[in-house]
């Protein structure tokens, strides 16, 4: 062999929340999950999970992230809700590695700004909940 080309598909799992609510807990602001708070009464509640419907405004910001990404060159293959309440993914078609690692830093600030737009806030750490997945 000549060469070897390495290739990477990431996934991001994220939470979307009001920004209201989000701006209430100094916590989950200055360290991105909780730290005080009791446990959810169930832990981890099913309301939404993988096979309900996105959430209308959510599904906004799906969209205009999807949006936005692929005028960036990086098309997203996968958008979808994961099994906690309000946790969310999106994933990109894969690519070489270098490139799929920016890409993905891209995607975080895509995000982020897209979910501010419409008064929401992305919560990126992969365990913000106590007691949830």
């Amino acid at each position: 062999a000549k060469a070897i080309h390495s290739f990477l598909g990431w996934e991001q799992e994220f939470f979307i929340l009001k920004a209201d609510l989000y701006r209430k807990r100094p916590d989950l602001v200055n360290c991105g999950r909780t730290l005080i708070g009791k446990l959810p009464t169930r832990n981890q509640q099913a309301e939404l999970n993988y096979f309900a419907p996105v959430p209308e405004k959510v599904e906004k910001v799906l969209n205009n992230v999807q949006a936005a990404m692929l005028k960036l060159g990086v098309p997203m293959a996968v958008l979808h809700n994961e099994v906690a309440c309000a946790q969310h993914e999106m994933s990109p078609i894969y690519c070489h590695s270098t490139f799929s690692c920016d890409n993905n830093v891209l995607f975080m600030e895509v995000l982020e700004r897209e979910a501010e737009k419409l008064g929401l806030h992305a919560l990126l750490h992969e365990k913000p909940f106590a007691g949830i997945n």
